[in-house]
């Protein structure tokens, strides 16, 4: 058992440096990462398992468990109010992946994407932040980029096409603003993907603020996959699968990794406060949060508590969509606004300027 207990506080370590260590480098410690929350968890009966029965042995997953502490607060959220603005309006801030506004009926419900406008209409954003965002420019029904500019009455917006098909079709990263949008573009260095990542410098009753709308790497799963991690094919343990999964999974880690270092550099050169949000396909023990996190404050964890969730598939009760303030503002009432529409929750808050 003790050598067991000596196995585990080491997982628990390697989970640790997950949050440190960039996955081109070490690309094995970024899977660790991933099970951070069951390794707590693991660590934290191991340790009460040796105070009750031997208590000289609990120093061992203590002293993982004090190791992971940073990580654990970046997780684990404790604040039980929900505090509201109350010096000024602020400004409604929201972040959805709307994975195509289930353009392929993957919900099984053909009136998703009305539903998705309802939801914004009743909402009322200020700055929306859509990834997975698709529009036609013929196609009658899914004019999107022109029809929520239209009902929601945001005027100014930045559409980032990634991928078009047939001339009319699009897909990429789109972020609309009630207030004027003054410069924006997209981020991208040395073969990079540039279309993780778009920016838009928008001029508020507070000044210039600088948004970051973000759609990390995905591990690009498809349905036999998660068949395969479920063991829902009834064909026990499939080695071929299990290799192609774990293949898929190491190469997005790298290919994130290079990513959000990219994208670090590009918010450390801006000129104005810094917003992010967006889909990082990443859990709070990754490195790519812990980077890209750096010096801003996480709305989810000044305002709400638990572990969170924004994923509604794969990692049922993860949070892998953010919203990161610059520390010179504030966030308030941060909400996951639970609504099947897509696999993703939408998340939002309200953001102002810090004047204490």
């Amino acid at each position: 058992m003790v050598v067991i207990s000596l196995l585990l506080a080491l997982c628990m370590i390697a989970s640790v440096c997950a949050s440190y260590i960039p996955p081109g480098k070490a690309w094995p410690i970024a899977f660790f990462g991933l099970a951070f929350i069951p390794l707590f968890i693991i660590n934290l009966s191991v340790f009460i398992f040796w105070v009750l029965v031997r208590i000289r042995y609990s120093s061992i997953p203590f002293i993982a468990l004090l190791i992971s502490s940073p990580v654990f607060f970046n997780v684990f959220a404790f604040h039980f109010s929900n505090s509201k603005v109350s010096e000024t309006r602020g400004i409604k801030l929201m972040s959805y992946n709307v994975r195509n506004f289930d353009l392929y009926n993957w919900e099984h419900n053909r009136d998703t994407k009305s539903s998705i406008y309802k939801m914004m209409v009743d909402i009322q954003p200020d700055i929306l932040c859509f990834q997975e965002f698709y529009s036609s420019d013929k196609d009658k029904g899914w004019t999107n980029e022109r029809d929520i500019s239209k009902l929601l009455k945001l005027p100014d917006h930045y559409f980032s096409i990634s991928n078009t098909v047939n001339k009319f079709n699009h897909w990429g990263l789109c972020t609309y603003s009630r207030y004027p949008i003054i410069a924006s573009g997209t981020v991208g260095k040395r073969g990079v993907n540039i279309n993780a990542c778009i920016y838009t410098d928008i001029k508020t009753q507070s000044g210039v603020i600088r948004v970051y709308n973000v759609h990390l790497q995905s591990f690009h799963l498809n349905y036999k996959d998660y068949e395969t991690i479920g063991f829902e094919n009834n064909e026990g343990l499939n080695i071929d699968a299990g290799k192609s999964i774990f293949s898929k999974m190491k190469k997005t880690y790298i290919t994130k990794g290079a990513q959000v270092q990219v994208i670090a550099e590009h918010i450390r050169s801006s000129p104005y406060p810094v917003f992010i949000c967006g889909d990082f396909n990443d859990t709070p023990s990754s490195f790519s949060y812990n980077l890209l996190r750096e010096n801003l404050n996480d709305a989810f964890l000044e305002n709400s508590w638990g572990i969170g969730y924004t994923y509604d598939y794969w990692l049922p009760g993860f949070r892998i969509d953010y919203l990161l303030i610059d520390q010179r503002w504030k966030s308030t009432g941060f909400k996951v606004i639970d609504k099947n529409l897509s696999d993703h929750f939408p998340v939002m808050c309200t953001i102002s300027l810090n004047t204490e």
